[in-house]
């Protein structure tokens, strides 16, 4: 008996093809008993294939993705009343934003809910991991039954104990007959369950099959150029560091009301020592960061130094700034302005979001040279909220790299980015961390993604109910 049809796509046109009005005609049938995923390269039009899906699909349809969970950051950060009330706030109750009451439970379904939400659920979405909003977010669609749930990469930016139960969840659901469309950029993330592949590339469909097809498709698909150009220089006035210490953290605690975020941590950073952070979605590892930046209120309540003064001694947070570069989900998610590619990286020169001052020519052609780097130069004068989310993280780690800082703090820099892309920034990375004098914070969760020259760790491990930091100076396996 022939599979009936789930959603048939005849003849339809990409929404939003970028710069050409109308995209490629697409033709594309999902059958029932299939579970699709859909791989394809940053800008390759997976994102505006699901648009289309989502559509098309009779039913109710939810999607999950990078772009609802900035939204739902920035409608958190508007109703910010701290500076009325006094007091810090945390952001919407996750009950509250679930549609629950206060001490509710968790209606479990067909389909339990993730490991760890039960506890976090009279806490602030404001502090909240990535991951752990990514889960909620995963798991509020689901309490709406949809007909068709589209995940846009639903691991990125979770923990390895939080990416295996986020596979057990959504095979489950597959298994109960819930259509699930996943979006990925890792191919290694395409799950048992999964029976048929898309791949996308410049806005067409350029294979579609079942898994053993695309296998064979893979093996002789275009294997990644290496990049032979050199890393485009410092400007001239790059700020030198004296100081040996560059960062200094003493017994410094964050709290919230009763949950206590960091307790009595101490930690330094050597100029010329490469550190990678680790731990589990919630351990801390974005707030200790914040504590660097000056992002995290309680910076200024803890002793910390950095470049050898005290935080709070009187140094601007320009001065501050000039000797940091920082590339992270928060400022993607602040990156909100109209520009171009050319200028959200020249504006990595005046650690603006934005341009507001006219551009002398050299540091446009030092910008250029970045996009060509990147391979993003026939991009240049492109508005950057016209690119995908993949492009416009390579944009901002070419803004963070552009004035070869002191200090470089990468949180989770490849979220986000394809094979290709991913493979080519950690080795932009590397030769960063080889041959400049900038030293390098890198907080992941991939093990996979490794950054040459990286020779020290340090680990969030769970204690008592909270997390302790252990670090190692050995080198690290390259």
């Amino acid at each position: 008996m022939k599979a009936k049809p789930l959603i048939s796509l005849i003849d339809q046109y990409l929404p939003a093809y970028p710069g050409k009005g109308k995209g490629p005609l697409i033709n594309w049938t999902w059958n029932e008993g299939e579970s699709w995923v859909i791989l394809g390269e940053n800008g390759s039009g997976k994102t505006n294939f699901s648009e289309l899906i989502a559509a098309q699909m009779p039913g109710k349809t939810k999607k999950v993705s990078f772009e609802d969970l900035e939204d739902l950051l920035e409608q958190q950060i508007q109703q910010d009343d701290s500076e009325y009330t006094g007091r810090v706030d945390t952001g919407t109750a996750l009950y509250e934003f679930l549609g629950l009451d206060q001490g509710e439970t968790l209606p479990t379904g067909t389909i339990p809910p993730p490991a760890g939400l039960e506890k976090l659920m009279n806490s602030g979405l404001r502090i909240l991991s990535t991951g752990e909003i990514r889960k909620s977010l995963i798991y509020k669609a689901l309490l709406e039954n949809p007909d068709l749930l589209i995940l846009d990469e639903p691991f990125d930016g979770l923990d390895k104990e939080s990416v295996l139960q986020m596979q057990e969840m959504i095979q489950s659901l597959i298994t109960e007959g819930i259509p699930v469309l996943m979006i990925l950029n890792r191919k290694s993330e395409i799950l048992p369950c999964h029976s048929h592949v898309a791949v996308f590339r410049e806005f067409q469909i350029v294979f579609e099959g079942s898994k053993e097809e695309w296998i064979q498709f893979d093996k002789v698909d275009i294997p990644l150029q290496q990049n032979t150009m050199k890393i485009p220089g410092a400007p001239g006035g790059s700020p030198k560091i004296k100081e040996q210490t560059l960062v200094e953290i003493r017994n410094t605690t964050v709290r919230y009301g009763e949950k206590i975020i960091l307790d009595r941590i101490n930690w330094q950073v050597k100029k010329g020592e490469h550190w990678k952070i680790t731990g589990p979605n919630g351990a801390g590892k974005s707030t200790l960061l914040g504590l660097i930046t000056g992002d995290q209120p309680q910076a200024y309540a803890n002793d910390i130094r950095l470049f050898g003064k005290p935080r709070g001694s009187g140094e601007s947070i320009w001065e501050i700034k000039e000797k940091l570069g920082i590339i992270s989900p928060a400022l993607q998610l602040s990156y909100r302005v109209s520009l171009t590619a050319r200028m959200c990286i020249v504006s990595g020169l005046y650690d603006s979001i934005g341009i507001y001052n006219s551009v002398p020519p050299r540091e446009r052609a030092l910008a250029d040279e970045w996009l060509r780097y990147i391979g993003m130069f026939h991009k240049a004068e492109t508005p950057i909220k016209k690119l995908s989310y993949g492009e416009q993280r390579l944009l901002l780690i070419a803004r963070g790299l552009i004035k070869h800082p002191a200090l470089l703090i990468l949180d989770e820099p490849c979220q986000g980015l394809d094979d290709r892309n991913r493979e080519r920034i950690l080795d932009v990375l590397g030769n960063f961390a080889g041959e400049s004098e900038t030293t390098l914070l890198y907080v992941t969760h991939h093990e996979e993604d490794k950054i040459r020259h990286i020779d020290r760790h340090l680990r969030f491990c769970p204690q008592d109910g909270g997390f302790t930091l252990t670090s190692d100076a050995v080198p690290l396996p390259q």
